[in-house]
């Protein structure tokens, strides 16, 4: 007997959350592998459809939202509809801070989005069920922190003792010794870059000719920009840590610390006093290495002693990682008034390129609707010659195919993918680059992101527009 229509169940789209700490992977064996396999069977038993799984790996439930990346992908996904429900295997998994849980809650509830666990049982339709939930939350939030009171009681005993407590040190310095013995003592391979690193920024008073300087005299160790600066302020190098003086050897007094601390601090507040509203930031890739490329300010001196300031973008990667070699800066004006020239011309072009691409695809897609239409035909007449169906379903079904086969071949029939109607208007609109030029900077900025994803350069440094 044939099942009511109403009586199918909906498919529930399902997604899975992973996380796992580098300490509960090695120690309980919390692994990624261990949960998939629970999640997946889980999910089969209860007849969910798996949209996708989120692994955050080496993430403790402490730590910030911001940096939870797979859970942040997840609630963009919330977001755009793409599941129903989220399966993880413990509370704990989730969440171990009460304010984060509501805050991701509130995002839930207002998609409909709802969430249970494999090994245990929660309940947020009634408020005793909630009171629950809060109530167990708050005891995983109470662990969570005596356990951070107890590790940090530990790290700063180990200080005090004047032991390491981290493999992650400055240029210059190593772990020497033997278990409770171990100290931070100078390494002897690094220690000269360590002395140079300081004196050049002494001498040049740059961060960027700092560490252009020891890429070049120490290729063997690679330093990123911010990495140098980071250095140049770090106490160790004076034998303080955690306010711990002595703590090992110096490299340089606390006074000579303090001034290039000062001076580290005094041009970062410089660089940071620009009120320029730059245009394009964001919107540019260095050819190189992709990454957005950031705006700054640059000044140049008139024929008539005027200083002129102007924007600039540059791609900081060539300075925070060496194997960049993008090294130019692109002047605003100028790629601003290369898109007054080409931007017209550009997004004809676009335009006529993607409905060029969309008729071949549509073409396409026809001629196997109608290959596929014919080969059913082809099955319909041997099926009738075989004496398999009757006359009277033969006409019925020969009839619906030859209309199929009508449609398909009507003009009508097509269907564009893209909306190009916004490219078309401004197309249309001969007087849009006369309004451009009324525009304040804030609202130039709104107009190209309108339009272009991003703005590159070719190996001619030629620039090249990407449309949305």
């Amino acid at each position: 007997m044939k099942k009511n229509i109403n009586e199918v169940k909906k498919v529930i789209r399902v997604a899975l959350y992973i996380r796992v700490s580098t300490e509960e992977q090695a120690k309980r064996g919390y692994s990624i592998e261990s949960q998939n396999t629970k999640l997946i069977e889980y999910s089969k038993e209860k007849g969910y459809q798996v949209v996708d799984i989120y692994i955050d790996e080496g993430k403790s439930a402490r730590t910030k939202l911001s940096n939870r990346k797979e859970l942040l992908r997840l609630l963009d996904d919330v977001e755009n509809d793409k599941f129903d429900r989220i399966i993880i295997w413990r509370l704990d998994r989730w969440f171990r801070n009460v304010a984060d849980f509501y805050r991701v809650q509130d995002i839930l509830d207002k998609y409909d989005v709802d969430w249970e666990c494999t090994d245990e049982d929660y309940n947020t339709t009634t408020s005793n069920g909630r009171l629950y939930l809060n109530i167990k939350l708050s005891i995983a939030q109470n662990e969570s922190d005596q356990t951070s009171d107890r590790i940090k009681f530990n790290f700063e005993n180990m200080v005090k003792n004047k032991r390491p407590i981290s493999g992650a040190l400055p240029i210059g310095y190593m772990i020497a010794g033997k278990k409770k013995d171990k100290r931070v003592v100078k390494d002897p391979n690094l220690e000269q870059m360590a002395i140079d690193m300081f004196d050049k920024f002494e001498e040049t008073l740059s961060l960027r000719a700092t560490t252009l300087y020891l890429h070049d005299n120490y290729p063997q160790r690679p330093i990123a920009y911010e990495s140098v600066k980071s250095h140049l302020k770090n106490s160790l190098y004076y034998g303080c840590y955690r306010d711990v003086e002595n703590y090992c050897e110096p490299y340089i007094t606390k006074e000579r610390h303090k001034k290039i601390y000062d001076l580290i601090m005094k041009n970062h507040k410089k660089n940071n006093k620009s009120t320029h509203l730059f245009i394009f930031s964001g919107l540019i890739r260095c050819y190189d290495c992709k990454t957005r490329m950031s705006g700054s300010t640059a000044k140049r001196k008139h024929a008539n002693g005027e200083i002129i300031k102007y924007g600039t973008y540059k791609c900081c990667r060539h300075f925070l990682d060496c194997r960049c070699s993008n090294n130019h800066t692109i002047n605003e004006n100028k790629l601003e008034n290369w898109l007054l020239e080409n931007f017209i011309k550009e997004l004809n072009n676009y335009t006529i390129k993607i409905e060029e691409i969309e008729e071949k695809q549509i073409i396409k897609n026809n001629k196997k609707k109608l290959e596929d239409l014919n080969s059913r035909l082809d099955r319909l007449n041997d099926l009738y010659i075989d004496g398999r169906i009757t006359k009277e379903k033969y006409d019925k079904e020969y009839l619906d195919i030859q209309n199929k086969i009508k449609e398909n071949k009507k003009d009508d029939n097509i269907n564009k993918t893209r909306d190009l109607s916004k490219y078309k208007k401004i197309l249309n609109n001969n007087n849009v680059l006369d309004l451009y030029s009324k525009l304040d900077p804030e609202n130039k900025r709104k107009f190209w992101f309108e339009y272009i994803d991003y703005i590159t350069q070719d190996e001619e440094k030629g620039f090249i527009i990407f449309f949305k």
